[in-house]
């Protein structure tokens, strides 16, 4: 009867254990999604930016063409 009481409380303290690793699992998850969202939306809010500023500085619309060609091909 001992035994077993010692067999049922390591197994108790094992599922424990485990449930306790998967939620810090799921924690570090969840803080590097939100981690990755934010940079994203900050990469995203330079480009949008960096657009407007690149539509005010050119003087018309062949400029504006000749520069976004430029910046997609790199010639």
């Amino acid at each position: 009867m001992l035994s077993e009481q010692k067999i049922i409380e390591e197994q108790v303290t094992t599922l424990a254990g485990s449930t306790e690793l998967e939620e810090l699992e799921i924690g570090n998850s969840r803080f590097g999604i939100i981690t990755i969202m934010t940079m994203a939306g900050f990469v995203g809010a330079w480009g949008c930016v960096c657009l407007l500023s690149g539509i005010a500085q050119s003087q018309n619309l062949q400029e504006l063409g000749r520069g976004i060609v430029t910046a997609i091909t790199g010639i």
